[in-house]
């Protein structure tokens, strides 16, 4: 039961990781280009490291959250575990999108002065 819980977990967190990570890096060109107009490869570097580390952050977390998986006894628990460890990735996900649109401004407005 608990390889079905990790096969679970993993497939779930990596695809939503990945779907949620080329949907941001999709309309974030857009928010980097407005921010950066004259220096198109400036907005494109930032967006494709933000896409990168974004990426290795949260995957690792989903791999490194697998040790702190309990004991599954039943169908149930095998739910309750899943849904606890995909809302914190989920969790994780929104916080690191809204701290990432709050660096960009910061940085937008660094290299403007």
């Amino acid at each position: 039961m608990i390889l079905l819980t990790y096969i679970s977990y993993l497939t779930f967190s990596i695809a939503v990781v990945f779907y949620v990570g080329s949907l941001c890096f999709q309309n974030g060109k857009i928010y980097t280009q407005n921010y950066f107009p004259n220096d198109l490869s400036t907005g494109n570097a930032i967006n494709n490291t933000l896409l990168t580390a974004y990426y290795c952050l949260n995957i690792g977390l989903a791999i490194w959250s697998l040790n702190s998986i309990n004991e599954i006894e039943g169908i149930n628990t095998l739910l309750v575990e899943l849904c606890l460890r995909f809302s914190f990735i989920l969790l994780v996900i929104g916080i690191l999108h809204f701290s990432n649109i709050y660096m960009v401004h910061l940085i937008h407005k660094h290299l403007k002065k």
